[in-house]
């Protein structure tokens, strides 16, 4: 067999042949493009895990000396404040950490102190655990570690060969003209393209620790219904509906305040709160003009010769 004769029994033709090289091409662009996105974002993310500890690091020593009460130290206030301004600009500062960073600032009570070391001692073990574990899968991943870390670069190029044909098959429909008016035909195509970018979503979107198996399971879920439109393309518009349904049902679930957003002991938000329900107390039970409130009197003790233990 010649090569002519091979080229026009694989591909058809000359012109198929360079279409699929062009194709293969864009798929190894795509390919080294998502690989070097990918090295430079972990990079990324140590230098702004480094930039929070440089910070945490600098403050976490006179502000321990402050709350030991160490005879030694010679810390003024001017520069424990400076020190809590610059650690308000840390990348990775959590929402926690600023609100008692804010909190004390605002105040100037030493009394929030300790609780405010303790925060950061808790953030930088964190920063420092996560950094440990990033160098460990990048320096000396594992076997199913680093096969996914040479697979990841290849799904957008995948995601993007998915939409490529989804379109094409619709375009080849849409040469009939009844297939206009034809509502199949497009939430066929619809739910391909949702179902492509949830497939995208949950391979690459690697960010998502709160709420991390909601996103996933939801994401996993409408990819997987897209798979009934292999075998009934009819129910192409009850696909839809149901990936619209667990598209709202994420809306749903993500509109909870996590446990770092919602305030901590002390807070002015829960002062004010409190506040305002003490109020709304002591409107609701007024104390009476001779001093004595509207709840009932307590029960007198009882009387260790009614039948009462003496207590030693």
């Amino acid at each position: 067999m010649s090569l002519a004769e091979w080229i026009d029994t694989f591909f058809g033709s000359m012109e198929g042949l360079l279409a699929v090289m062009l194709a293969a091409a864009v798929f190894l662009g795509l390919y080294i493009y998502c690989a070097a996105r990918l090295q430079a974002a972990r990079m990324e993310t140590l230098e702004r895990i480094r930039q929070s500890l440089t910070l945490y690091t600098q403050l976490a020593g006179p502000l321990t000396a402050v709350v030991d009460r160490s005879e030694d130290d010679n810390i003024s206030d001017e520069h424990l404040v400076s020190l809590l301004q610059e650690c308000k600009a840390a990348d990775r500062l959590t929402i926690d950490l600023l609100k008692q960073i804010d909190t004390y600032l605002h105040e100037r009570d030493d009394s929030r102190l300790p609780h405010l070391s303790k925060t950061l001692e808790r953030e930088m073990n964190l920063l420092v655990k996560e950094r440990s574990e990033l160098l460990r899968r990048i320096e000396n991943p594992g076997w199913g570690t680093g096969l996914w870390m040479l697979l990841k670069p290849a799904v957008p190029g995948i995601s993007f060969s998915a939409a490529i044909l989804w379109t094409f098959h619709l375009i080849s429909e849409l040469r009939s003209p009844d297939a206009w008016g034809n509502l199949q035909v497009w939430t066929l195509w619809l739910t391909c393209m949702i179902a492509t970018v949830s497939f995208y979503r949950l391979l690459m979107d690697s960010k998502r620790r709160s709420l991390g198996v909601i996103f996933y399971g939801l994401h996993l879920l409408i990819a997987a219904a897209a798979l009934f439109n292999l075998f009934w393309a009819q129910a192409s518009p009850y696909v839809l509906a149901v990936q619209a349904l667990l598209y709202l049902t994420g809306f749903w679930f993500t509109s909870t305040r996590s446990r770092k957003e919602r305030p901590y002991a002390g807070n002015p938000e829960l002062l004010k709160m409190y506040t305002q329900q003490s109020a709304r107390s002591t409107e609701e039970h007024p104390i009476a003009e001779n001093g004595s409130s509207s709840y009932p009197d307590p029960l007198p003790p009882r009387d260790s010769s009614s039948g009462g233990r003496n207590r030693s």
